[in-house]
């Protein structure tokens, strides 16, 4: 199942993927990826895997701004559609575009929104089990949860 989290820290990509150290940075979250789930101080610290479909993939330590109740609690919610059509930018550009593409929502990895405008959203998403894809959507994040919920 998708679900909105606060990262407050993730050790991936040399800590890029936090943009506010202070606050933490929102993101659409899969629970098919998290691993080693330990809550401290109202926060849960895990393992989150890009792509748990590929044995080379390791889990990427992560501080999620949620507990391990409500980490469970999305667990055990059933999505209502098992996939989800996205509207995505052509070559990942908005003046040109989009075209819409489905993929299952368990191949979703996790979405961020754009810096530039936070009416479309970076995705990635694992395309044939092995490979991983990041496109630019013209979705917000909410707008994103709302295509299996």
């Amino acid at each position: 199942m998708l679900f909105l989290g606060t990262v407050v820290r993730w050790q991936a990509d040399s800590w890029k993927r936090v943009r506010d150290t202070a606050t933490g940075t929102q993101y659409l979250l899969n629970t098919n990826r998290l691993d080693s789930i330990i809550e401290r101080s109202g926060v849960s610290t895990l393992y989150y895997f890009d792509n748990p479909f590929d044995e080379r993939d390791r889990g990427n330590y992560m501080i999620l701004a949620l507990t391990a109740a409500q980490l469970i609690t999305q667990m055990d919610t059933a999505a209502s559609h098992a996939y989800m059509t996205m509207h995505v930018y052509t070559n990942n550009t908005p003046a040109l575009g989009t075209t819409d593409i489905s993929i299952h929502t368990g191949n979703f990895a996790y979405a961020v929104a754009d810096v530039n405008d936070a009416t479309r959203s970076w995705v990635t998403y694992t395309e044939g089990g092995w490979d991983i894809k990041t496109v630019l959507v013209n979705h917000t994040l909410a707008a994103l949860l709302a295509l299996v919920v």
